[in-house]
């Protein structure tokens, strides 16, 4: 399974799957820090490999490979490169969609709302964050909700 993350500055493939493709690489000697603080050993980098995208349409990206249990991603590299935009829709779902060489524009359904068990409630703890309201058409921000004494800073949204 491969994800498609927007935040990540790398594309990764597990180095399991990169042996079974035969994907050919220079050797690394890397550690990648993850978002949750996790260390991950980048063995390998793949240059120009070849994949196949929807309708059969090859593409060449770059392929950090990686050791361990890793999921292969498909990060910003990947997204900008193919010019990739990510949509959402309550109905759909996030799509996934690139244009072709022809002009058309292919598109797949990644996360579908009603198979998924979409939530469009703010997940809970939400309540430790900051958060904003508005005042007699002025934005009010609330730098956090814990404090004992609640700040609030004044910004105005209306014109002078």
């Amino acid at each position: 399974m491969e994800l498609v993350d927007t935040g990540s500055e790398i594309n990764i493939i597990p180095e399991e799957i990169a042996i079974k493709a035969s994907i050919t690489s220079r050797k690394l000697n890397m550690n990648l820090r993850g978002i949750g603080g996790h260390i991950t050993s980048l063995v390998g980098l793949s240059e120009f490999t070849p994949i196949t995208m929807l309708a059969g349409a090859e593409k060449e990206i770059h392929l950090f490979i990686a050791k361990g249990a890793v999921h292969t991603i498909l990060g910003r590299p990947f997204l900008a490169d193919k010019n990739v935009k990510l949509e959402f829709s309550h109905k759909q779902g996030e799509i996934f969609s690139y244009p072709e060489k022809e002009g058309r524009q292919l598109s797949l359904t990644i996360c579908n709302p009603q198979a998924m068990g979409w939530k469009i409630s703010p997940p809970r703890g939400m309540e430790l964050c900051a958060s904003s309201e508005m005042e007699n058409g002025q934005y009010m921000e609330n730098n956090h909700p814990k404090e004992k004494k609640q700040r609030k800073q004044k910004v105005n949204l209306q014109q002078e």
